[in-house]
């Protein structure tokens, strides 16, 4: 082990399809020329096919439903995790999701421990029972303090955290999620079969890519697909991710009667007369995304959405959900909407589900983004020239001052 360069560790409960995950192999591939990283994980269980830019030590450690087991595998993580740290000796160990920020925090070896927060606690809807209300009262407040800085994505979560969770006094530090766009532009680029190609060119493709998790509030946006699809015929809505909420979404639209599939062959000819497509996790979401016609989040909460930031780099217009938090710090210079949908400066904000006026903003926004063509042209400009602020290249000397590196 080079001793001259700074030892960084890197750690996170799981690698699965998560926005988190996707950060954290960023990251890994960004810091790995700067310092002598090794990244952590509890266990392996359902990876997703990420690159990484370390080595990585999987804990062998699994999650599990029974109160009991979870506190011995807690315990058991710290003392394993305590024994790595030793003989690696980080200089900072930096901690992605909850669950791994009290690990971090407990198997300190006198490094300097950061934890990257990408997501609002108060709104977070897993976050619920005796459980949650031990996580927000006494877990978050008592260990977040001991932190010796806390990294947040957006201005919001800082907020959160020093107001509701009584953090005023914790050194917190922005530090937005970045991307590599050259990368994304090639991948987005690459060919797709002749029947794929005409399917976008031929039908107003509808995109949303992530997980499919209760939180994305996918559920509730199927409920529109009826009135859209009598107004426009060709109107389709591509799903691209996998998540536990399929099985959910598949009886949401067989009680609304839409038409669904999964695809399963590059044949898109045989999905001409299906509303919703299922095209499960894509290594490459974006030869699907850059050909969509918009890309749309319904999210319940959200911290700094990557798939947001990926499409307008892609010039892909975007509709959002304006869930706590990160959308309306991307999309909008005001501080909260006079009127829905808001038509701001980089896409369009649409209120979150609960709000009595989101199902019909939803509709006119989606109306309004395929009837008017200079609004449309409007966003695909500007949502490339707001992207550029999160380019990998801005973000390097972010992270080597913040490290000292």
């Amino acid at each position: 082990m080079d001793r001259q360069q700074k030892r960084i560790l890197l750690l996170i409960p799981n690698l699965d399809f998560g926005g988190a995950q996707s950060s954290f192999s960023r990251l890994s591939l960004l810091l790995k020329p700067y310092c002598t990283l090794l990244l952590v994980a509890f266990n392996k269980e359902n990876i997703a096919p990420l690159e990484f830019g370390g080595n990585l030590v999987d804990l062998g450690i699994p999650g599990s439903q029974s109160i009991l087991k979870k506190a011995f595998y807690f315990f058991k993580r710290v003392k394993r995790l305590k024994e790595i740290k030793k003989e690696f000796a980080p200089h900072t160990s930096i901690s992605f999701l909850e669950g791994a920020d009290y690990v971090n925090l407990l198997s300190s070896v006198g490094e300097d421990i950061f934890f990257y927060v990408h997501g609002s606690k108060l709104y977070d809807r897993n976050i619920r029972g005796l459980i949650g209300f031990l996580r927000k009262r006494v877990f978050i407040p008592l260990f977040y303090a001991k932190a010796d800085k806390i990294l947040v994505v957006n201005n919001r979560i800082a907020e959160e955290l020093s107001l509701y969770f009584r953090l005023s006094h914790v050194d917190y530090e922005v530090v937005p999620n970045f991307y590599d766009f050259n990368e994304i532009k090639r991948m987005a680029r690459l060919p797709l079969s002749e029947s794929i190609d005409r399917f976008f060119k031929e039908n107003i493709v509808i995109c949303i890519s992530g997980r499919l998790a209760a939180e994305k509030g996918i559920d509730q946006f199927v409920k529109i697909l009826p009135e859209l699809t009598d107004r426009y015929k060709t109107l389709k809505l591509v799903l691209v991710g996998d998540g536990p909420e399929k099985d959910a979404l598949v009886n949401n639209l067989k009680n609304l009667e839409i038409s669904y599939r999964t695809v399963t062959t590059e044949d898109w000819t045989a999905y001409e007369s299906t509303s919703v497509l299922f095209l499960g996790y894509q290594s490459n979401p974006y030869r699907f995304m850059s050909r969509s016609y918009m890309l749309v989040l319904p999210s319940l909460n959200e911290g700094m959405p990557n798939t947001i930031v990926e499409a307008m780099g892609l010039g892909v217009p975007v509709i959002v959900s304006d869930c706590n938090y990160g959308p309306r710090e991307l999309l909008s210079n005001q501080k909260e909407s006079s009127d829905w949908p808001e038509y701001s400066a980089y896409g369009i904000l649409v209120p979150v589900w609960s709000h009595q006026q989101s199902y019909k903003s939803w509709v006119i926004a989606i109306d309004t983004l395929i009837k008017d063509s200079s609004l449309r042209d409007k966003y695909i400009q500007q949502g490339r020239s707001k992207a550029t602020e999160f380019s990998k290249e801005n973000m390097i000397s972010k992270w080597r001052e913040l490290l000292k590196l």
